[in-house]
């Protein structure tokens, strides 16, 4: 309707001047323009209006915010409502008002949208009085924020017989709702009241079956509201993300009737379980938010998000959902089947969680989505872009992998391989210092349309001349290309190498130097990383020296000799030897308890390592950082592989990342049985159990 007024009333600029401390702009609107008339008491001219001064004719949308006009009245609106003026849309947000006259609107015959947002001290009735003054032809929407509004029934019958589609009341601290209010405008269809009090007892929505947009977050519901029973029938869009839900049970009973709902928020809410086929019934849903779960801990059935019309998937929660192997194998969900039903999916957002690309099995999971064409992976915590992963998106048009901690790679064959379709391509905030011309394959260049590298610190040396040579050259848009800088503050585009300055002779006596460099370098590595291996080969010629020989198992004094990291002794103390040793009866040697005092730590190691029948290494971050673990780690397998004297049962007290496993523990999580722990008291009771079988069978 308003854009209509727009069209039959023509734009004039007339010699009306714009008042001072206001401004008069144009403002696009879709395809036409409008004038606009702006005075902003919190502007630039900080003086805060009392009145409303006259704009220019042909101006139809008056922004008059954060002034102090205290009485709002017919009169009040005088200049704006001038036989020559049309103003379509009034905004009077936040000016102090604190009275309303019952026919102050009644001048202004064009008005499409009303905004009196802000005005807190005005009283309900007082409002309600004045609609009877709004236009019945034109008046289509109405905005009512933060105002403490206190509803009664009866406060919007000044509304009938107008044709309103779009009501805004978020921010009333509102508690108790009545959908009746509006059941006489037959032309509602969108109601946005979010951000109030109202509970799932005082919540009634009876009367709004003609809208096709509801609002009902941040609000305490601790119930999914009965749209069914209710008739809302024509939903399309529903919000009920930041409330008090708890579970998705009975979901499918309550959305049974929504066959046009086309979009779905549900953000920020404590749920502990995504049921199989949560969404399937809703067959009109192209989109589904579930963005900052809070939950500490959520398990996804199989096949929960299932649906044949889903389009846009947004999920993470505030923590982080593990999508790893360990993840899987304690249930929380399960690859083969997360997206094997909703295969429509064209856009897909899994940032702000934590993946292991480095498992086929999650790599895998992404194979139904072949229509996928955006794809956002970021803050994922990860330094690489996972390979052999894009090749299974042939119509992907967007990667967004910005915000995480990915370095230079340099196979970008095998990064992109089969990468076709890609428009756009953003890396922004990582730490690539280098680009070559193998990081992407000329043919994801030759289509790609939009980079972004910002906040990345390159590394300015003739290692980047080709990079730069291609940022002359390219057609590419490469975003905030000025604002790229060497990891010495320079900006990029000052650094310009050249073939010549490349090779000259300085070049070539530092590759030289260089290279001796890096022998020496090699040599000190493989000594350092080997240290442990050539320390224990000596410690097995000395023990050959001092005659070691195995005891048998008859003669044990230990169950289970324990490897642990000291960061780590808390949890054995509180944990295993309280549910083990204290519990059970098994009898632990713990390092920490049972060394001998001013014994050799080597000696001490062998020594209870001889009187033990198994080994358990408690595997976690500190302990693949820890010498004297891995070294431990070393002598057992020793014993294991050589003698074949004692087992090794692993415990993984957490999650290792691939980069900091030695191929000892690497071998061991791949090759071997192990128990994994978890605070899930299902996972829980599982761990005590494999490590009790383990126990009782050596």
């Amino acid at each position: 309707m308003q854009f209509l007024l727009l069209s039959i009333l023509p734009l004039v600029l007339a010699s009306t001047k714009c008042n001072k401390y206001c401004t008069c702009s144009v403002e696009k609107c879709k395809k036409s323009t409008i004038n606009v008339g702006t005075c902003d008491g919190d502007g630039r001219s900080k003086q805060k209006l009392t009145y409303i001064p006259k704009f220019p004719d042909g101006t139809r949308k008056v922004v008059f915010i954060n002034n102090d006009l205290q009485i709002l009245s017919k009169r009040s609106l005088e200049n704006i409502s001038l036989a020559s003026s049309h103003v379509t849309d009034l905004n009077l947000k936040y000016n102090n008002i604190t009275f309303i006259h019952n026919n102050t609107f009644s001048g202004m015959i064009w008005l499409c949208k009303l905004d009196i947002s802000g005005n807190s001290q005005l009283i309900s009735s007082d409002i309600a009085y004045s609609f009877y003054s709004l236009p019945k032809r034109y008046i289509n929407t109405l905005v009512l924020k933060s105002m403490k509004l206190k509803p009664f029934d009866g406060m919007f019958s000044g509304l009938k017989g107008c044709k309103i589609h779009k009501i805004s009341m978020t921010n009333n601290d509102i508690e108790t709702f009545n959908g009746t209010w509006f059941a006489q405008l037959k032309e509602l269809f969108s109601l946005d009241i979010n951000w109030n009090r109202i509970s799932s007892q005082n919540l009634n929505i009876k009367g709004l079956s003609s809208l096709t947009y509801l609002h009902l977050g941040d609000n305490p519901l601790s119930e999914i509201p009965a749209f069914c029973d209710e008739g809302l029938f024509q939903l399309k869009i529903l919000h009920l993300s930041y409330t008090q839900l708890q579970s998705f049970a009975d979901m499918k009973d309550k959305f049974r009737c929504l066959q046009s709902l086309e979009r779905l928020f549900l953000n920020g809410l404590n749920i502990n379980q995504l049921h199989t086929n949560t969404f399937s019934d809703l067959k009109s849903l192209k989109e589904l938010s579930l963005i900052k779960m809070q939950g500490r801990s959520l398990q996804i059935s199989p096949y929960a998000f299932n649906s044949s019309s889903l389009e846009q998937f947004s999920f993470f929660m505030t923590n982080g959902f593990r999508f790893t192997k360990w993840s899987a194998q304690v249930r929380y969900f399960d690859p083969q089947t997360l997206f094997d039903k909703c295969r429509n999916i064209f856009s897909l957002d899994l940032s702000n969680n934590l993946f292991d690309f480095t498992q086929k099995s999650i790599r895998d999971m992404f194979k139904p989505l072949k229509k996928l064409k955006k794809l956002y992976l970021e803050k994922l915590q990860i330094d690489y872009i996972p390979w052999n992963f894009l090749y299974q998106f042939p119509r992907l048009q967007l990667l967004s992998m910005a915000n995480n901690k990915i370095v230079p790679w340099i196979d970008g064959s095998s990064t992109f391989k089969d990468v076709k379709s890609l428009q756009e391509l953003k890396l922004e905030n990582n730490k690539i210092s280098m680009i070559s011309s193998k990081s992407i394959p000329s043919t994801v260049l030759d289509n790609l349309k939009k980079i972004d590298l910002s906040k990345n610190h390159f590394t300015c040396s003739c290692d980047l001349m080709w990079f730069r040579n291609w940022m002359k050259s390219t057609k590419v848009e490469i975003k905030n290309a000025k604002n790229y800088r060497c990891d010495n503050s320079e900006f990029l585009i000052n650094y310009n190498p050249t073939p010549e300055s490349c090779k000259n002779i300085v070049l070539i006596i530092a590759v030289s130097v260089g290279s001796l460099v890096g022998v020496i370098l090699f040599a000190t590595i493989i000594i350092y990383f080997c240290r442990w291996r050539i320390r224990f080969q000596l410690y097995n010629i000395r023990s050959r020296y001092r005659n070691y020989h195995q005891l048998k198992h008859n003669n044990c004094v230990y169950v289970a000799y324990v490897i642990y990291c000291y960061e780590d002794f808390k949890w054995v103390k509180d944990k295993l030897i309280k549910e083990i040793e204290t519990e059970r009866g098994f009898r632990l040697c713990i390092p920490h308890r049972d060394f001998e005092v001013g014994k050799v730590f080597a000696d001490n190691i062998v020594d209870h390592m001889n009187l033990s029948k198994t080994v358990i290494p408690v595997f976690s971050k500190n302990f693949s950082k820890n010498e004297w673990c891995l070294f431990q780690l070393d002598v057992a397998r020793s014993k294991l592989t050589k003698e074949g004297s004692l087992t090794i049962f692993p415990v993984m007290l957490e999650e290792v990342e691939f980069k900091n496993m030695n191929a000892a523990i690497y071998s061991f999580i791949k090759l071997s049985n192990y128990a994994a722990w978890s605070e899930d008291s299902y996972a829980k009771e599982l761990f005590w159990d494999k490590i009790k079988d383990h126990l009782k069978n050596i």
